[in-house]
């Protein structure tokens, strides 16, 4: 694990421009589908963090998509970014199916229609 931080420390900027531009697309994706620019700015981090931490942990691992540095940074980091914003979608969904479940299991109390009469 320790080696992942040392790896992060040592990035270059090409990895660091590489993952702010595959963030902004994706960010901007994010705004124009879904329509709410809350979800696509607090996106933003996790996305970064994703996309700096692909190329990191493949070369820790020694996995090697292409011969040519350059486009195995930019295959990484876009793997990274991709790998993040599906857990972001996996959660969001985990979460809306714990709260329609919990709404589901509510018991709520039937409202009457009209006010009962006042015997005199």
């Amino acid at each position: 694990m320790q080696d992942l931080f040392w790896q992060l420390k040592n990035t270059d900027s090409f990895t660091i421009y590489t993952t702010l531009v595959f963030v902004a697309i994706v960010g901007w994706f994010i705004r124009e589908i879904v329509g709410s620019s809350g979800l696509a700015l607090s996106s933003l981090p996790l996305l970064t963090v994703g996309g700096m931490a692909g190329p990191a942990f493949l070369t820790q691992q020694m996995i090697a998509l292409s011969y040519d540095k350059n486009v195995n940074v930019v295959t990484a980091t876009a793997l990274g970014v991709l790998a993040t914003l599906l857990v972001i979608l996996v959660s969001k969904w985990l979460w809306m199916v714990v709260n329609e479940h919990r709404i589901n299991r509510a018991k709520l109390v039937s409202i009457p229609n009209r006010p009962p009469r006042l015997r005199r």
